[in-house]
């Protein structure tokens, strides 16, 4: 059987996770190793400022680390178990919630609902290509694996709990077309998907809670066993011998196991008769290591009494945790049913790329291309226009130089340099330096990257943009079938519908990070001017931009003639491998 572990991509993608998780919790252990070294480094008087700082950022950095680790293991069950299947994919806004996106099987004649398990900069990971295809690998009952269409990062996902929840999330995505998707074109080797199969009972070691509620449970025992054996401890009677004014004295009494006299510390009542004066009362410890400790009526002289009342609240508190916590973490680990495939009164459109290789012309690319074309729900954010002011004005050609980040860390910088200067006096100043130098580090680094990479692009792009003459072109708007990239498919300006690809240009996804594909052109097919050709890239491709419905776009690869190798590996990915070896023998 195939596993999509056993693919290369995937298991380096494994891999990068693992080793990111974990870094994050070796930081975090390093930082608690360093609290002890900062407390105990003699002549520190800076080490109570540092402490809480390493101490609270360690456990953060430690719980992250874990979770991590934890989430990779089951990624390599989930991977190890099954291969990859490609699905229509459509993402749902929740207030308050994590990312959430819902997978069409119509194979199996279910949706899936699922919600992402990471961190917030991560959700973007769960955010379809252009294409509106996820890749999936795991059991829609109980949680997989998501990946872009091709492969890539990898992340954790689980079903959405709560009936209710599960079928409004599922209504919001038929909302926005889910259902008359086409099918996507699955992976290289990979079945359609099936319809999921009852989950099998999982065999289940002890778990965290399980641990939880053993370890409540001992304690309270010991707590109320000692608890109980302290009623039983002898009094006996004390010869004083030596007594100070604060009650310290040194005392004599015999062992009422071995009738041996023995001598030691006590604490005397002070304000006891003064014809007592030489004469006191106390216990002794009848049980536990404890035993023959000697103590007042304050359990002056042990520990037991404390040790005691510790283990026994920490019963009483574990007990419930673990009990409730068991409860949650059950619920949460049943199985959840996918929502039935409900029909619609149209006709499920079928990915017919693979089942056609003749199709590489203008009129079957751009058929192709408006099947798998998804419905832009948002207009395109507003843009200035790079051949009439500056390229600094333009928000895409900043976004892509560290410019806003190289802003807000200066922002930063003045910041903490007035809370230094004017800051109240009981504000820690090694905390102050210390934010303050993350602060100038993150400046240095991302003016840097905006001197030597940022700012030599945009220049080139912007030169591009504003070449004297326009070449028009046919286009036609495809995914890149591994990781969804926007490509611009070229054509003879005036042709038929016969004409075959003459270039590839692939596009840099003009929306914010959280909707990349936002902005796009509105038609899959038409018409492109491009403007460049006056610089090449590293390894010698013309630089080349395209406008179109009086919107610029920008390259994210040099221009590809349709017989370089990189523009046959498209075709290839696109699924007819006949017609790449025709286009590149012409």
């Amino acid at each position: 059987m195939a596993r999509a572990l056993d693919r290369q991509d995937t298991a380096e993608a494994l891999e990068r996770y693992r080793r990111r998780a974990g870094r994050w919790a070796g930081a975090g252990l390093g930082a608690l190793l360093l609290v002890p070294v900062a407390v105990l480094l003699p002549g520190t008087v800076w080490a109570e400022d540092v402490a809480p700082v390493l101490g609270g950022g360690g456990l953060v950095l430690l719980a992250f680390g874990l979770g991590a680790l934890r989430l990779a293991r089951r990624m390599r069950r989930a991977l190890s178990a099954g291969d990859w299947s490609a699905h229509a994919a459509e993402p749902v806004a929740r207030t308050l919630h994590a990312a959430t996106v819902v997978l069409a099987a119509p194979g199996a004649g279910e949706l899936w609902p699922l919600t992402v398990v990471a961190v917030q900069q991560r959700y973007h990971l769960a955010q379809p290509g252009p294409d509106g295809v996820l890749w999936w690998c795991g059991d829609p009952h109980r949680g997989g694996v998501l990946a872009a269409s091709g492969g890539g990062e990898l992340i954790w996902a689980r079903p959405v709990r709560g009936r209710r929840a599960r079928q409004r999330i599922v209504r919001k995505a038929e909302r926005e077309g889910l259902l008359n998707r086409p099918v996507p074109r699955q992976p290289p080797g990979a079945a359609a998907p099936a319809r999921a199969a009852a989950p099998a009972p999982v065999r289940r070691r002890w778990g965290l809670w399980r641990w939880v509620v053993l370890v409540a449970g001992v304690a309270l025992g010991l707590g109320i066993y000692g608890v109980e054996a302290s009623d039983r401890d002898p009094q006996i009677d004390l010869t004083v011998l030596s007594e100070e004014a604060d009650g310290s004295c040194v005392v004599r009494w015999t062992d009422p196991w071995d009738r041996r006299d023995r001598t030691g510390p006590y604490r005397c009542d002070p304000e006891r008769s003064s014809l007592l004066s030489d004469w006191e009362t106390g216990w002794i410890v009848s049980y536990g290591p404890w035993k023959g400790d000697l103590y007042n009526a304050d359990w002056w002289g042990t520990p037991a009494n404390d040790v005691n009342d510790a283990v026994g609240v920490l019963g009483l508190l574990g007990l419930p945790v673990g009990l409730v916590g068991g409860a949650v973490g059950r619920w949460r680990r049943r199985p959840v049913a996918p929502v039935p495939y409900r029909a619609t009164g149209g006709t499920q459109r079928v990915s017919l790329v693979k089942a056609r290789p003749g199709t590489y012309t203008y009129a079957g690319l751009a058929a192709e291309a408006e099947r798998r074309a998804v419905p832009q729900t948002r207009p395109p954010r507003p843009e200035a226009d790079v051949r009439e002011v500056p390229w600094w004005r333009v928000r895409s050609l900043r976004a892509m130089t560290s410019v806003h980040e190289l802003l807000f860390g200066l922002i930063g910088c003045v910041a903490f340099g007035l809370v230094a200067l004017a800051g109240p006096e009981d504000v820690s100043t090694v905390q102050i330096y210390g934010f303050g130098g993350l602060v100038v580090a993150s400046v240095l680094f991302h003016g840097f990257r905006l001197l030597t990479v940022g700012r030599p692009i945009a220049l080139l792009f912007a030169r591009a943009a504003k070449a004297p003459v326009a070449v028009p072109k046919r286009y036609v708007l495809l995914p890149d079938p591994y990781g969804g990239l926007p490509v611009l498919v070229l054509f003879p300006a005036h042709g038929g519908p016969d004409d075959r690809p003459e270039a590839l240009l692939p596009l840099l996804p003009p929306g914010p990070a959280k909707r990349p594909w936002q902005g796009l052109p509105s038609a899959s097919a038409g018409t492109a001017d491009l403007r460049g050709w006056l610089d090449r890239s590293d390894d010698g491709g013309p630089v080349v931009v395209a406008r179109i419905e009086g919107r610029t776009y920008w390259p994210a690869e040099p221009y590809l003639e349709s017989g370089e190798g990189d523009a046959v590996a498209f075709f290839e990915r696109l699924g007819a491998d006949g017609q790449a070896e025709a286009l590149s023998s012409d």
